[in-house]
C-alpha cells in the first residue's frame, strides 16, 4: 500500500509539470513581417511538503500538506531577421558572463573567418610574387644567354671578316707586286733603248 505522502507529492509534481514545459521557457515564435521574435522566459519554482503519521489506538492516521510556487519572468527575445541576422535582446539587468560570451560568439567567428581569409590571401599574394620573381629571373637568364650568343656570333663574324680582309690584302699585295714588277720591267726596257 502506498503511503499518503506519495499521493500528495505525485499530485503536486504533476501540476508543476503541467505548468512548466518547454513552451513556457522558449515561447512560441511571433512573426511580424519578415522578422520572427521568440520570447525566452526564466522559470523558478519551489516545492515543499511534509506530513506525519499520528498514532491513535483505533488506527493510524496521517496528517500532511504540500505547497508549490512558480514564477515565470520574461528575460529576453531572440530576433531573427529575413537576411539571417540573429540578435538576443535582453530585458533589463546586466547579462551574465555566460550570456556575454554567447552574444560575442557570432562576431568572434566572423573575426576568425576574416583572419583566416586574410592569411590565405596574403599567402596567395606571396606565392604570386615569388612566381613573378622566378619569371623575371628566368627572363634575365634568357637575356644573358642571348647576349652570350650574340657576342659569340660577333666574335665569329670578326674572325671571318679578319680572314676575308687578310685574303683581300694578300690579293692587293699580289697586284701591287705584279704592277711593280711590270713597271720595273718597263723601266728597264725603256732604259735599254
Amino acid at each position: 500500500m502506498a503511503h499518503p505522502i506519495e499521493g500528495i507529492l505525485g499530485v503536486s509534481m504533476e501540476n508543476i509539470h503541467q505548468m512548466v514545459d518547454v513552451n513556457t521557457i522558449i515561447g512560441d515564435p511571433i512573426v511580424s513581417g519578415e522578422t520572427t521574435i521568440i520570447p525566452i522566459s526564466k522559470v523558478s519554482f519551489g516545492f515543499a511538503s511534509g506530513g506525519s503519521d499520528l498514532p491513535t489506538q483505533a488506527a493510524e492516521k496521517f496528517a500532511g500538506g504540500a505547497g508549490a510556487g512558480v514564477t515565470v519572468k520574461p528575460v529576453a527575445f531572440i530576433v531573427i531577421k529575413a537576411d539571417g541576422d540573429v540578435k538576443l535582446l535582453e530585458l533589463g539587468g546586466k547579462p551574465s558572463p555566460v550570456e556575454g560570451i554567447l552574444d560575442s560568439l557570432p562576431s568572434l567567428f566572423e573575426k576568425i573567418k576574416s583572419a583566416a581569409a586574410n592569411k590565405k590571401a596574403a599567402k596567395a599574394e606571396k606565392a604570386d610574387e615569388k612566381a613573378e620573381n622566378d619569371e623575371v629571373k628566368s627572363e634575365k637568364k634568357e637575356v644573358k644567354v642571348e647576349k652570350t650568343v650574340v657576342k659569340e656570333e660577333k666574335t665569329e663574324d670578326k674572325t671571318i671578316n679578319d680572314e676575308k680582309a687578310a685574303e683581300r690584302l694578300a690579293k692587293a699585295n699580289a697586284k701591287v707586286a705584279a704592277a711593280r714588277a711590270e713597271a720595273e720591267a718597263e723601266l728597264k726596257a725603256n732604259n735599254k733603248e
